[in-house]
């Protein structure tokens, strides 16, 4: 063992306290949420486009088609240069997969679905 280290410590060195629950509001899960139908935001769409014209570097090379599909998903197409598709695919598809994870936890905030599709 490493000198400088110390043991391993469980729980981020802070001691374990009884009861759980610290911090939750009254209520339970969910609240803030709205319980009616899902709305028509297109939040997450908004936010794939805006990190997608970030990650391209040129905001007018891209072209975004939003194709709904019915009422709770939506397709979001975009098509732009080979070189701005390797930028936005990333290394072994790390960089387009985590943006997926992001809009998709995005979009099931509203009761919706997003694609994301690079052509």
């Amino acid at each position: 063992m490493d000198e400088k280290r110390g043991p391993a410590k469980r729980y981020g060195g802070k001691p374990f306290k009884k009861g759980g629950g610290g911090g939750r509001r009254p209520g339970g899960y969910g609240v803030g949420r709205s319980s009616g139908p899902p709305s028509n935001s297109t939040a997450a769409e908004d936010l794939a486009e805006y990190i997608l014209r970030v990650l391209a570097r040129d905001p007018d090379a891209l072209q975004f088609d939003r194709k709904m599909m019915g009422s709770r998903r939506c397709r979001l197409g975009v098509t732009c240069e080979p070189t701005i598709t390797g930028r936005l695919i990333g290394k072994d598809g790390k960089t387009i997969t985590a943006l997926r994870n992001l809009v998709r936890a995005a979009a099931s905030r509203h009761g919706k679905r997003v694609d994301i599709e690079i052509q």
